[in-house]
């Protein structure tokens, strides 16, 4: 499907709906369709995604000017007239390609009412040939900073107070949703909402194997995971952290379990080693949640930036240990650490380590490792972020049943 993105403008123009235009654009790509940008300004270097800039959008052209400048007098206004026909057969010409159209914040705000008169003159010849989309970011009507009141009632002013007509009509919140609905007596079931999202995967600045990493493996939509930045030596008792992550699954969390260092090939012990816990793994039911990392890709100082990024827990249950680097690094990016009580590791750093014996059974060390990570405010923060406004679970469950199917 090609799909339209109309607004005054697009980045590089910063603004908060900009941005989330240049996030959905390429939301849609990722999905497999095209996208087309309609704007008074605009820019543009991804693949799928082209680019229609009409100046006469953009709310400080002359053109535009001259007719707000007309309408607001609430004279005669030639110059609105002339400017709604061009643009309405520019804009048509733009979209003539186009399946769906989704309009941001120009059916509800102020700032260029010829193309806003356009667009709902579109829209209703359009029906049935077209979907067109009223995506409501902002409600000049009801804001007091414009002032709008003395004017909603008369010419174009008036599309401001009521919903356009052939549109499906869509809030970023539900507070947006509710003063839509008091403004023009639209009911909420035709007016949906659809939260503004977030690209998670590019706040977190993955690298490009960490990224393919996890959506391999859903790290990000796990509920737990484990880090073990370590190599593959028996001291370090990679199988505890297996069996705490059986205990895990089996208490019904979605865990997982990442080591960064793998088998060596060339080295008879630590294949011997990574054989034993690939069968561990097995028999505890949990093969497709334990993962050697480097058997994928040779970690870098990046990859291993990106991996603590991607985790929630950093598993150190080491026997034996000479420092415990992990530790320092787990305090750099304000991960917990689990720990084996053990000299030197319990006393490098004291915060936001939790320590356990090392016979503590692996039940007791899941059942305290879920709950001080369910007790930490960031930690569910991060995991209510990505499970409910992530663009691509907002695409599955919102933006795809609306328009998509």
């Amino acid at each position: 499907m090609k799909i339209a993105l109309v607004h005054y403008a697009y980045p590089p123009v910063i603004g908060g709906v900009e941005f989330v235009m240049e996030q959905q654009a390429a939301l849609f790509v990722r999905r497999g369709h095209s996208v087309k940008i309609v704007a008074g300004r605009a820019e543009n270097n991804v693949d799928g995604i082209s680019v229609d800039e009409i100046s006469e959008l953009f709310p400080t052209h002359p053109r535009n000017e001259c007719s707000q400048s007309e309408i607001a007098s609430n004279g005669p206004a030639p110059a609105y007239e002339q400017l709604k026909a061009y643009l309405k057969d520019r804009l048509c010409k733009a979209l003539a390609d186009c399946q769906l159209i989704i309009v941001h914040n120009m059916m509800t705000m102020h700032f260029n009412l010829a193309a806003t008169s356009a667009l709902a003159e579109l829209a209703q010849e359009g029906t049935g040939t077209k979907r067109f989309v009223n995506w409501i970011h902002d409600i000049a009507a009801i804001d007091d900073n414009y002032d709008l009141k003395g004017m909603l009632g008369r010419g174009p002013w008036k599309l401001l107070a009521g919903y356009p007509q052939c549109f499906q009509h869509v809030a970023i919140s539900r507070k947006r949703q509710q003063q839509y609905g008091d403004l023009t007596g639209i009911d909420d079931l035709h007016c949906q909402v659809i939260p503004n999202g977030v690209r998670y995967i590019r706040l977190l600045k993955l690298t490009e194997k960490v990224r393919g990493l996890c959506r391999q493996y859903g790290v990000l939509y796990r509920d737990i995971v484990m880090l073990q930045p370590t190599r593959i030596l028996r001291r370090k008792n990679i199988e505890l952290g297996i069996r705490v992550l059986a205990e895990l699954k089996r208490a019904g969390h979605n865990a997982i379990y990442l080591v960064t260092g793998a088998p060596d090939a060339h080295n008879p012990v630590t294949r011997e080693y990574g054989h034993e816990l690939r069968e561990l793994a097995c028999e505890l039911g949990v093969e497709d949640e334990f993962h050697f990392v480097s058997e994928a890709f040779e970690v870098s100082d990046e990859d291993l930036v990106s991996i603590y990024n991607a985790s929630d827990v950093v598993f150190l249950p080491s026997h034996q240990e000479g420092f415990g680097l992990p530790l320092l690094e787990a305090g750099v990016f304000r991960i917990p650490v689990f720990c084996a009580r053990i000299e030197p590791m319990c006393s490098i750093v004291e915060n936001n380590i939790n320590l356990f014996d090392l016979d503590d059974t692996p039940q007791e060390v899941a059942s305290r490792l879920a709950n001080a990570l369910y007790d930490d405010p960031g930690y569910r923060a991060r995991k209510e972020v990505i499970k409910h406004y992530s663009w691509e679970r907002l695409f599955d469950e919102r933006i795809k049943p609306l328009f998509l199917e």
